[in-house]
C-alpha cells in the first residue's frame, strides 16, 4: 500500500524497510497540491558597464571583462538625431532615430520599429515586453535594478540586470543569454531604458 510519509524520507519505527531514505532527490507532489520547483543552478553573470558619458549615456563606452571596450555609442555623430551603437570593430550594431516615435534597429536581431513597441509598457506601467530572437522577454524593475525575465509558462529565468552606479550603468548578463546573442539587445534596450529620453 501507498505510504505517503515512506515517500516523503520519514522513518516507520514499526517497519524500517518502508522508509525510501535512499531517495533524496525530491518528488513532485502526486496529486498537484503542493507546487514542485526542481532548483536548478545559479546563473552565472557577465559584467558590463555603460562609462565615460560625454555628457549622457547617449555618448558613452561600453566596458566588459578584463576592461575590454565592447560598444561604443555616439549620438548625432555624425547624422544629427540618430545614436549609433558600434561593436570594437566599429560595425553599427544598433541604430535608434529619435523622432517624434523614436525608431530602433539591432542588426540581425530586431528589425526596424517604433521603440514603443519593440519595448512595449504593459497595462498599469509595471514592466515592457520585448521581443528578441523569435522570443518575448520582460524588463520589469527588481529593487534598484530591472531585470530581463523569460516569459512564458514556468518559472521566470533571469536573463539580464540593470543597476545605476555613480556616473556608469551595469549590464550583468547571463552567459546563456550572451550565447543566445541577446548582448547586442540587451545594450540597446539598456540605452533606451536608462537615457531619460522618452520613448513612448
Amino acid at each position: 500500500m501507498f505510504n505517503p510519509y515512506a515517500q516523503g524520507g520519514w522513518q516507520n519505527s514499526r517497519n524500517p524497510n518502508a522508509s525510501s531514505s535512499r531517495n533524496t532527490i525530491p518528488q513532485p507532489s502526486v496529486y498537484g497540491a503542493v507546487p514542485f520547483v526542481a532548483s536548478g543552478p545559479t546563473p552565472m553573470f557577465v559584467s558590463f558597464r555603460f562609462t565615460s558619458f560625454s555628457p549622457s549615456i547617449l555618448n558613452s563606452t561600453v566596458m566588459g571583462p578584463h576592461g575590454k571596450t565592447y560598444f561604443h555609442i555616439t549620438t548625432d555623430i555624425p547624422t544629427p538625431g540618430v545614436t549609433v551603437i558600434s561593436n570594437s570593430n566599429n560595425q553599427p550594431t544598433a541604430i535608434i532615430e529619435w523622432l517624434r516615435n523614436p525608431m530602433v534597429e539591432v542588426r540581425g536581431f530586431v528589425h526596424k520599429q517604433q521603440a514603443s513597441e519593440w519595448l512595449a509598457l504593459a497595462q498599469g506601467k509595471r514592466y515592457r515586453t520585448m521581443t528578441a530572437k523569435n522570443k518575448t522577454f520582460v524588463w520589469a524593475p527588481d529593487d534598484d535594478s530591472i531585470c530581463l525575465y523569460s516569459s512564458g509558462v514556468g518559472a521566470p529565468e533571469t536573463h539580464a540586470r540593470l543597476t545605476r552606479e555613480d556616473g556608469a550603468v551595469a549590464l550583468e548578463i547571463t552567459s546563456e543569454a550572451i550565447q543566445l546573442g541577446l548582448l547586442d539587445v540587451c545594450v540597446a534596450a539598456a540605452l533606451l531604458l536608462q537615457c531619460g529620453r522618452k520613448i513612448d
